[in-house]
C-alpha cells in the first residue's frame, strides 16, 4: 500500500480517500466500522470520506441483510482523474500557449530529473514539428522506456518527423530500428559526450544525461535556425547508414 498511496493522492484522492479505496480495492466490500479500525480512522471521518469518494466517482454503497456496507469503483476508474486534469488543462493551454509563443526575448530554463526531459518530449508533441537531434546514444529508452514507447505512438500518430545523428556505438545500433519516421545516420563515438542537443520550432535544448539529468531549454529562434542549418551540413555529409 506504501507505492500507490502517493500516487492515489497524485491524482487528486485526499490521504484518507486514498487509505479508504486501497482498502475497499484490495477487500472487495466493508463496513464503516470495519474501516473505521482497519484505518484508526473516527467512525464519522470514515462516513464523511465515503461520501467523498461517492462524489467523486471511486466509491458505492448498498446494504446487505439490513447492514450498509461500501464498495470500490473499478480501478480504471481512476483514469477519469487523468481525463479531467488533461481536459482542464487544454481548456487553459490556447491562451498560454499564445502569451508563451508571442515572448520575443531569450528565454532560458534548467530542469533537473526526468520531468525535464518529458516537458521536452510533451513540447515536440504539441509543438507538432519536425526535431532534431544531436550526439547521444538514444539513452532515453533506458532512462524512460515506457514513456519513449508512448512518445513514439503520438509522434507516429502526428507525423512529426526527425532526423538523427548517433555516437556510432551498440547502444544506439540497438534502439535505432524502434525509431519510426527517424532518418538516422552514426558518427564517430569518440567524441564521447554525456551531451545530446535537440532543436525543434524556436527551441535548442541540451540535455546532460549524467545520474540526475539537467535540461536546459533555450527559446530562442535565430539560436534554433543557426543550430538547425549547422546540423542540415552535418546531416548531409554523413554517409548515410540506416533509417525509416
Amino acid at each position: 500500500m506504501a507505492e500507490e498511496l502517493p500516487v492515489l493522492q497524485e491524482l487528486g484522492l485526499s490521504p484518507n480517500e486514498a487509505r479508504l479505496y486501497m482498502l475497499l480495492a484490495k477487500e472487495g466490500k466493508m463496513k464503516a466500522s470495519e474501516l473505521s479500525v482497519k484505518c484508526n480512522l473516527q467512525r464519522r471521518t470514515v462516513y464523511d470520506t465515503l461520501a467523498q469518494l461517492e462524489k467523486k466517482g471511486m466509491a458505492g454503497k448498498a446494504k446487505v441483510g439490513g447492514v450498509l456496507t461500501f464498495t470500490p469503483s473499478p480501478p480504471s476508474s481512476l483514469l477519469m482523474f487523468l481525463d479531467e486534469k488533461r481536459d482542464a488543462v487544454e481548456k487553459i493551454l490556447p491562451l498560454l500557449s499564445r502569451s508563451f509563443e508571442a515572448q520575443e526575448k531569450t528565454s532560458v530554463s534548467v530542469l533537473y530529473g526526468k520531468a525535464g526531459i518529458k516537458m521536452v518530449l510533451e513540447d515536440v508533441l504539441a509543438q507538432r514539428q519536425d526535431y532534431y537531434a544531436y550526439h547521444g546514444q538514444l539513452q532515453f529508452f533506458e532512462y524512460m522506456p515506457r514513456f519513449m514507447r508512448i512518445f513514439n505512438e503520438k509522434r507516429k500518430r502526428l507525423k512529426i518527423r526527425t532526423k538523427y545523428l548517433l555516437l556510432d556505438v551498440p547502444h544506439a545500433r540497438e534502439h535505432a530500428p524502434h525509431m519510426p519516421l527517424a532518418q538516422i545516420k552514426f558518427i564517430d563515438p569518440s567524441s564521447l559526450s554525456a551531451g545530446v542537443y535537440w532543436t525543434y520550432a524556436d527551441r535548442l535544448v541540451l540535455f546532460v544525461l549524467q545520474e540526475e539529468p539537467v535540461t536546459i531549454f533555450i527559446k530562442n529562434a535565430e539560436l534554433a535556425r543557426a543550430f538547425k542549418k549547422n546540423f542540415e551540413k552535418i546531416f548531409d555529409a554523413t554517409p548515410s547508414a540506416t533509417g525509416k
